[in-house]
């Protein structure tokens, strides 16, 4: 095994990891902006496989071609900005491995935010519903530790909707002076039943009624990513099912906590609350 050999990483730009290092990398954004999604290719002869560590999580290369592999890095909206670094173990058709680690950079987004007052008990909840709620959090919260290792989306992502943005990723409200959780999807324009389709290929792996997003479907793309639909007026597949891209999986609708029609679209990249629109950009 060869020693590590750390890499600076342009955008777009194709190069070695190392001199010994007998396969080069080409990386889609050396900057990455909080909720957006990196991609890091490797390739070259006799490349059989990759696995990528980034601190605690492991990053699932995928075999795109013969002599190419592939990975989607998802910077969560709140992680912290700076200098970060991949991990990345590469095989040859032998059995042989090279190690090299792979730097980038993490960028602030100044997401946009509003300061609102409201009477105190605007939003109390009672005890049963917040319950409810938690009990709702934990059952989405088990999902993202549940991927299918296999990767199931293509190339090409749709938007679930021909649309424009009402409420913007990462958008916060400020509410009587304390600052709430911020927006983790983005919410779409609409009219009550309207067709929502699913973004790529997946499995139905939610199909739900919650308190605060009404009626919910959640998709596994396989490989650590999920796209969710929020506020469903109703369900167009069931739990278990796998969908293809473009199929319809649902009609926009008012359910949940909210003040009108609208769609809520988010995506979670190996547990990062990532923008779904980052997702179109992956070709």
């Amino acid at each position: 095994m060869k020693a590590a050999a750390l890499l600076s990483v342009l955008v777009l730009v194709r190069i070695s990891l190392a001199a010994d290092f007998p396969w080069t990398v080409s990386v889609r954004a050396y900057e990455v902006f909080q909720g957006g999604v990196a991609e890091i290719r490797i390739e070259g002869k006799d490349l059989l496989g990759v696995r990528g560590f980034w601190a605690d999580r492991e990053l699932p290369f995928f075999l795109e071609k013969e002599g190419s592999c592939i990975t989607l890095i998802g910077v969560d909206l709140e992680e912290k900005p700076g200098a970060k670094e991949i991990r990345v173990q590469a095989r040859d058709k032998v059995g042989k491995e090279w190690v090299g680690r792979v730097a980038f950079a993490i960028k602030e987004k100044p997401f946009p935010q509003e300061k609102i007052s409201v009477s105190p008990g605007f939003d109390r909840i009672d005890e049963a519903t917040q319950k409810r709620i938690e009990k709702e959090r934990r059952q989405m919260a088990q999902l993202w530790n549940s991927a299918s290792p296999t990767r199931l989306w293509e190339k090409g992502f749709l938007t679930p909707i021909a649309s424009e943005i009402t409420s913007p990723f990462g958008f916060r409200r400020i509410v009587n002076g304390l600052p709430r959780a911020p927006h983790t999807g983005v919410d779409l324009k609409a009219a009550l039943g309207t067709e929502v389709i699913a973004t790529n290929h997946g499995r139905v792996v939610l199909r739900q009624d919650f308190f605060f997003n009404g009626k919910s479907l959640v998709l596994d793309h396989g490989a650590g990513l999920y796209t969710m639909y929020f506020h469903l007026q109703n369900f167009a597949v069931e739990e278990g099912a796998q969908v293809r891209k473009g199929e319809l999986i649902g009609w926009t609708g008012m359910t949940g906590r909210v003040t009108g029609p609208h769609l809520h679209w988010g995506a979670r990249l190996n547990g990062a609350r990532i923008d779904p629109f980052e997702l179109l950009a992956v070709n």
